[in-house]
């Protein structure tokens, strides 16, 4: 190979590197790149190149998921996403298993399928308060709303329809999430944890409050 096409590898390894440069976030990444662009620094020919090449484009493709997934755990971390987090966790912990690029991506897809999941039961059970909300404001309202006798008794009808719209949900929901994870059951107190309590703008008076009429409505 001529010189020319040696020195305009050179150039795309400097801006592969350089791109990471500074960056405290892609330093597993900057590591890596620049051992494999000082390898083009080192020898003359492209041929010396390749024949001690070794791992080192492979090291850049694993500095690259070292770098995403730390990231990730560090930040689903700080916001107090557990179940988020443990599925950056995993791959980080897969990465040192692993020297083929084409079996640590299917670990990743593995790790991640898996965690979605994770991430979707928690989440029908955490968001479930919230999407009844409006229906529990609206069922207290019509048993304790003072009318005269003769609406009364169709006030309480509608709480009841209400109630039973609210129960038909959670079971509309434990059926969609069994058809992945048998047995799954709705845990209406999941909106307590951090992550789903941030989500409802009101006292904790108030959710408590909620969280007792809706779980005594679906029997829990």
């Amino acid at each position: 190979m001529s010189d020319q096409r040696l020195d305009e590898y050179r150039r795309y390894y400097d801006a592969r590197t350089e791109r990471y440069a500074n960056n405290p976030h892609r330093y597993h990444s900057y590591e890596a790149e620049k051992r494999l662009r000082d390898l083009f620094y080192r020898y003359d020919t492209l041929e010396e190149i390749r024949d001690n090449l070794g791992t080192l484009n492979i090291d850049c493709a694993f500095a690259a998921w070292r770098d995403q997934y730390e990231m990730e755990s560090q930040y689903y971390g700080s916001v107090d996403e557990p179940i988020r987090k443990k599925g950056a966790d995993e791959v980080l912990s897969q990465l040192d298993l692993h020297t083929d690029i084409t079996e640590m991506s299917s670990a990743i897809t593995d790790i991640t399928n898996r965690n979605s999941m994770e991430i979707s039961t928690s989440d029908a059970s955490g968001h479930a308060l919230m999407e009844a909300w409006q229906q529990l404001d609206a069922i207290t309202v019509l048993i304790t709303a003072e009318v005269p006798e003769e609406y009364g008794r169709d006030m309480h009808e509608r709480a009841e329809e209400l109630r039973r719209h609210v129960r038909e949900t959670v079971q509309s929901t434990e059926e969609t999430m069994r058809a992945w994870v048998p047995a799954w059951r709705l845990k209406p107190e999941t909106a307590l944890e951090p992550r789903y309590r941030r989500l409802l703008p009101f006292s904790d008076e108030e959710v408590t409050k909620h969280l007792q009429q809706f779980k005594a409505i679906i029997n829990r």
